[in-house]
């Protein structure tokens, strides 16, 4: 509750300087910080989070799907989750975020010309 409060001050100030809405999240995010740091945290960098790890998102998955994606072009997403056996979310945010491929035309090309490199 004491989080929240220190959070909706923060965000007034922001209001009350007319400072844009990223500003007034980086300003949030950097008072977070400073005050774990002011509490005697030491460690700089993300501490590990609880939950389960991405197993999909591998580099062998990501070099089997774009080998994949190169010899047979017309390939649907289901397709290709179904040959690695993970899931369509996973192929999808591969192809479309790790990979930046676009579906043109019914194909997946790369959105960058060095993507063959």
């Amino acid at each position: 509750m004491e989080n929240s409060v220190e959070q909706q001050v923060c965000l007034k100030f922001c209001v009350l300087n007319e400072s844009s809405c990223v500003e007034a999240l980086k300003m949030v995010e950097a008072y977070q910080w400073y005050k774990k740091f002011k509490e005697g945290r030491e460690v700089i960098e993300d501490l590990p989070r609880s939950g389960r790890p991405s197993t999909s998102n591998t580099k062998e998955n990501v070099a089997k799907i774009k080998k994949n994606v190169l010899e047979h072009r017309r390939k649907t997403e289901k397709a290709i989750a179904c040959d690695l056996n993970i899931s369509n979310g996973s192929v999808h945010h591969i192809l479309y975020d790790i990979l930046s491929m676009r579906r043109v035309a019914a194909r997946l090309v790369p959105k960058h010309l060095d993507f063959l490199k």
